[in-house]
């Protein structure tokens, strides 16, 4: 491997079956994931990987285990992964680190990459109009709220967190978000000294030169199955050849 590439993608959104989104989009990126080894060197999850995950002390969800052991194969081979939570799976727990010695970020962290430095997240949140998803994601990542949905059996979680999910998604679906509040605070984030700002949540897919720096959107998975190579220090938004 002679040129250094890194990978972002975020927004697959496994486990969900609302309309629109690809069937096979989990046993394509399992495929696309195998491809990954040997000509990448970092890759970066970016959030809502899953639609729903929630770690029991003893169980994790089976319907994802071609994605984990592809993920499994890439760290045995080398490969660095960092996996940031999103709103829909923020509940990392100890697995992702433990098991597959994936490193597991609960918000925004910078990486430096092919002489950039670059900041990077999920998105949800960022937008200063959402104050009060941001005080709902305090109560639903509080240990007490986790401890009380560990109560439940995790067939019964699950299917209620998969419910919610849907519901939400459907009395939604088509509502385009205001990209000009997050472009705004990209670049507040940018005049920090960041070359580059990258986030997943909007479902957008863009890489945009700003004056004050790289603006770059990861796409998604649920339907178009994009994803950003950065190569040489350059963002390109890709589309996986399915």
């Amino acid at each position: 491997m002679n040129t250094p590439r890194a990978i972002f993608v975020s927004d697959l959104h496994l486990g969900t079956a609302y309309a629109g989104a690809r069937g096979d989009r989990e046993a394509l990126f399992e495929r696309f994931l195998l491809g990954l080894e040997g000509t990448v060197t970092q890759l970066y999850l970016l959030g809502d990987v899953f639609e729903f995950w929630m770690e029991y002390r003893h169980f994790i969800p089976k319907h994802h285990i071609g994605v984990l052991a592809a993920l499994h194969r890439l760290r045995k081979s080398g490969m660095e992964i960092h996996y940031a939570g999103g709103n829909h799976d923020f509940n990392l727990g100890t697995f992702f680190e433990k098991s597959l010695d994936i490193v597991t970020h609960d918000g925004p962290f910078e990486a430096h990459l092919q002489g950039k430095r670059l900041l990077l997240l999920h998105g949800d949140g960022m937008n200063p109009a959402d104050w009060k998803y941001r005080i709902v994601q305090k109560i639903l990542r509080h240990p007490l709220s986790n401890w009380a949905w560990k109560l439940l059996h995790p067939d019964f979680g699950m299917k209620i967190a998969l419910g919610v999910g849907k519901t939400s998604r459907d009395q939604h679906h088509g509502e385009p978000r205001d990209l000009n509040r997050y472009e705004a605070e990209a670049r507040t984030l940018l005049k920090q000294g960041y070359d580059i700002v990258m986030h997943g949540h909007v479902h957008a897919g863009f890489v945009k030169a700003l004056p004050e720096g790289i603006y770059v959107n990861t796409g998604e998975w649920l339907k178009r199955l994009e994803y950003v190579e950065m190569t040489d220090g350059v963002c390109s938004l890709r589309t996986y050849a399915a």
